[in-house]
């Protein structure tokens, strides 16, 4: 009788150990293929940051370019407010001019 209870424990541990690495072999495949998605969403998300980063650099360009055409209109604004400025328009659209200014035209 001895020996049949030995042969049942080895037997028993035989199966245990057929479990456990049947197991640990399921844990591992799912590890993997969680692993495997895991690093095919980070591929993606970089990607999309690249894109995202070429568009936020051609924006800042309009933004910069929007900008600088705003301060050219300021200025132009301010000149028109100026003296000199309705001094030049009165001379190139009307002709007007002052008694002491010499007029140069040009023969076509």
């Amino acid at each position: 009788m001895a020996r049949d209870n030995r042969g049942r424990a080895v037997r028993r541990r035989a199966r245990r150990r057929k479990k456990t690495s049947t197991g640990r072999i399921y844990v591992a495949i799912v590890m993997l293929f969680m692993i495997a998605v895991m690093a095919i969403q980070v591929i993606r998300l970089y990607d999309k940051n690249q894109e995202l980063k070429k568009e936020e650099a051609t924006l800042q360009e309009q933004v910069d370019a929007a900008n600088e055409k705003s301060e050219q209109l300021k200025e132009e604004a301010e000149f028109a407010e100026t003296d000199e400025y309705t001094e030049r328009e009165a001379a190139e659209k009307l002709g007007l001019t002052y008694e002491n200014w010499i007029i140069f035209r040009q023969e076509d």
